[in-house]
């Protein structure tokens, strides 16, 4: 059936699943150029069970688009998945962290703040280097609601892949709306794109604004260099 449909141009996903892999696959985009405007790393902490952290990385694109980047998410505790956020926004030069606020709060902004803190000191990060801002998702719906409108925006072309996900794509085919849960990755990237996207889903999701001005200073070498951190 997903053979068949990828063949005549519209992949369908497996039976109960919102997205197919061979859709994701469809959208891995190495080569067209753009211009990155605003450049975000998101984090599904683990808890509730899960032992998994879901930290992805991507950016808004001049073409409308979101475009994830990096999946780093892994079996991870509070200490390492702020570590694996704050080392994946430094390397993007990401300039806001995206976080699940139903889980931890507070707690989330200290482990990200401290894990800044101690690659500076250990010289991973130049001290002169600000963090970037901290924004959180609320989740005010539940999962299938906050799921089904990303799946629409990659079903719609409006999210695409500078890589294979190959992680990424299984979850997301193979997770049912029944599921009591939902994996981490799909979390980390519904937050991404209701992040950078803010009118995917209105109803779904509240978040802090995003700068929507160049901010000057930002470290050389990358086109979104001018939406990013400030050097102090």
């Amino acid at each position: 059936m997903t053979g068949t449909a990828l063949y005549q141009g519209d992949p369908q996903p497996g039976e109960g699943a919102l997205v197919s892999e061979d859709l994701l696959r469809l959208l891995c985009d190495t080569i067209t150029p753009v211009e990155p405007q605003k450049v975000a790393v998101a984090i599904d902490p683990s808890g509730g069970g899960r032992d998994v952290a879901g930290v992805i990385g991507g950016f808004l694109s001049d073409d409308g688009r979101v475009w994830v980047t990096d999946d780093v998410s892994a079996p991870m505790l509070s200490a390492e998945w702020s570590m694996a956020a704050c080392r994946l926004a430094y390397r993007t030069n990401a300039a806001i962290i995206y976080v699940e606020w139903n889980c931890g709060r507070d707690m989330c902004v200290l482990a990200i703040q401290t894990s800044w803190e101690t690659l500076q000191r250990e010289g991973e990060i130049p001290k002169n280097v600000l963090m970037p801002a901290v924004a959180p998702v609320r989740a005010k719906q539940g999962k299938l609601l906050r799921a089904e409108p990303i799946a629409q925006q990659i079903v719609q072309d409006k999210v695409r892949f500078r890589g294979l996900f190959p992680d990424m794509e299984r979850e997301w085919a193979n997770w049912q709306p029944t599921d009591p849960d939902s994996p981490c990755r799909i979390d980390a990237y519904c937050i991404l794109v209701y992040g950078l996207i803010a009118d995917a889903n209105q109803g779904a999701i509240v978040h802090a604004p995003l700068p929507t001005a160049p901010r000057p200073g930002g470290r050389p070498g990358g086109a979104a260099s001018a939406y990013g951190r400030r050097i102090g």
